[in-house]
């Protein structure tokens, strides 16, 4: 009986020293995080940008303890301007990396087809700066949250902006692909809701990284708008703008852009920015005028000699949206984290504010600047003038867009069965 003890005993021992042994590899073993942008090419400052923000989060949060007494950590890849070889990345991050989440990426067309890699392995996506709408409308998937505002938010916001500006005769010329039809699509309903005596007098889709805007800038002065749309962004917006300068485009059409206070527009451009084009921001370092944004851009400037563009406070936030799902969940396992930041709305503050992700879409609810570039002496590049913040409220999807995009959801799980 007492040899029956004992082996009871130990064999209990063995358990009691199993599972204190597991829990300890479980508490040393790294959050990992798969990290994907364009980071060459001529629109590599966007992941220049993304990647830095990613070093400072990490670094600030790893001082601080990690996530749940975990330390942090972020393998990087460049997805270039090719969906096939961001789908690639993310099996590999997922299936050899064992990475517990992806962020990025840059491009809403490689986003897409990353998304159905990051679905099909339960693994949560995190879109930092891929914005079209469809990602968490016609595409939404339980498995990815956008924690930037989207093309829909940025379109409805410059609908607002621009409904009371006498413009009427409208025309927009944007990159052909998701995230540019998204933008327009939106822009002209909430335009024609605001303004029912708005005209829509044509649409122009160069390719993404067209070299010759020429026959396009012909086309819109022989069509004579008053304003135009224009989603173009990064060097295809600088590209624009320069090749529109010499026929005085800028003075006889007003031009509205809603990606066009980034950075990567701004700073290239130099003095060759036209003064009182419309731009909006998903974050312009100089605004908000509060101690965490001014930390941010003082430490983010000392460490990388850069202004942080929207690409560098948006994939910040994006690391510290996970940390705080992580925190809220008690764990790193994806159902039990949907679940927690599903339960109520998560909110998590930032340098542009405090964000907030809600359940129905997974897209962050927060304000959107737009305003009018004025060159500055200071900085050597247009800021923003007459700036005006757009209520998030008023430009997110409505109850029943909510209930749609749920509803959408919902029948394709059914097709599939």
């Amino acid at each position: 009986m007492g040899k029956k003890r004992w082996r009871i005993g130990m064999g209990l021992l063995g358990i009691c020293f199993f599972l204190i042994s597991s829990l300890g590899l479980a508490q040393d073993k790294p959050v990992k995080l798969g990290i994907m942008f364009i980071m060459s090419g001529p629109m590599g400052g966007y992941g220049k940008h993304g990647m830095q923000a990613v070093q400072l989060a990490l670094d600030e949060i790893n001082a601080q303890g990690g996530i749940l007494g975990r330390k942090v950590e972020a393998i990087f890849e460049d997805t270039k301007l090719q969906a096939p070889r961001g789908a690639d990345i993310a099996k590999k991050f997922i299936l050899e990396d064992k990475v517990d989440f992806i962020i990025g990426p840059t491009s809403s067309g490689v986003a897409v087809a990353v998304s159905k890699v990051s679905t099909e392995h339960k693994k949560i996506l995190v879109l930092t700066q891929a914005a079209a709408d469809s990602l968490t409308g016609d595409q939404f998937s339980r498995y990815q949250f956008a924690t930037l505002s989207n093309a829909m938010m940025h379109s409805r916001a410059g609908a607002y902006y621009v409904s009371s500006k006498p413009y009427k005769r409208w025309m927009c010329i944007g990159p052909n692909y998701n995230y540019g039809w998204d933008s327009w699509a939106q822009f002209k309903t909430k335009l024609r809701q605001l303004r029912p005596d708005v005209e829509f007098v044509g649409e122009l889709w160069p390719k993404l990284m067209e070299k010759d805007f020429t026959p396009f800038i012909q086309k819109i002065l022989e069509a004579k708008p008053e304003a135009v749309w224009s989603p173009l962004w990064g060097m295809d917006a600088v590209n624009f703008i320069k090749q529109g300068l010499p026929s005085g485009l800028f003075d006889k059409i007003k031009f509205a852009f809603p990606d066009g206070a980034a950075l990567e527009t701004l700073m290239p451009l130099g003095k060759d920015m036209p003064n009182g084009i419309y731009v909006a921001a998903r974050y312009f370092f100089l605004t908000p005028d509060t101690e965490k944004n001014r930390q941010f851009v003082k430490t983010y400037m000392e460490r990388f000699k850069d202004y942080p563009d929207y690409m560098a406070v948006e994939t910040y936030a994006g690391v510290y949206f996970i940390k705080a799902a992580i925190e809220r969940a008690g764990t790193l396992d994806t159902e039990k984290l949907i679940e927690a930041i599903e339960k109520e709305p998560l909110a998590w503050e930032t340098p542009e504010g405090w964000k907030i992700m809600r359940k129905e879409d997974h897209a962050v609810v927060e304000d959107v600047i737009w305003g009018e570039t004025i060159y500055s002496e200071k900085y050597g590049f247009a800021i923003l003038k007459n700036m005006q913040a757009i209520q998030g409220e008023e430009i997110c999807r409505t109850p029943q867009e909510l209930k749609e995009v749920r509803a959408n959801y919902e029948k394709k799980l059914k097709e599939r069965k």
